[in-house]
């Protein structure tokens, strides 16, 4: 292809990822401290840690130090119809890196 429009690569996975709230210790954790040690995730349970490392780090362009999974089994429920069973997900807990001082962007 000479001369022609090229096609930039894109980075699109088919990944859902849903931010899960921050608990009462975390909440508090930030409130002193104004930083956020770790994110939790929940997503399929085909999803593996290197993937959702790969999203985060290349999409959002977070630092993160590691990855922890917890596959959930679906609740079982009894409904109007008989029994059925919500579907399983995976817990992510993402750790953050600590930032450097002086290495990111100062507030003015």
């Amino acid at each position: 292809m000479s001369g022609g429009w090229r096609r930039l690569p894109a980075f699109l996975p088919n990944i859902s990822l849903k931010l899960l709230p921050l608990s009462e210790a975390e909440q508090a954790a930030y409130q002193q401290t104004g930083r956020v040690r770790e994110l939790v995730f929940k997503t399929a349970p085909s999803v593996s840690k290197l993937e959702i490392r790969a999203f985060l780090e290349g999409v959002y362009g977070l630092n993160i130090a590691k990855v922890n999974t917890l596959n959930v089994e679906g609740k079982k429920k009894r409904g109007k119809y008989g029994f059925f069973r919500r579907p399983d997900y995976k817990k992510a807990f993402v750790v953050l890196k600590e930032q450097q001082p002086g290495s990111g962007v100062q507030p003015q």
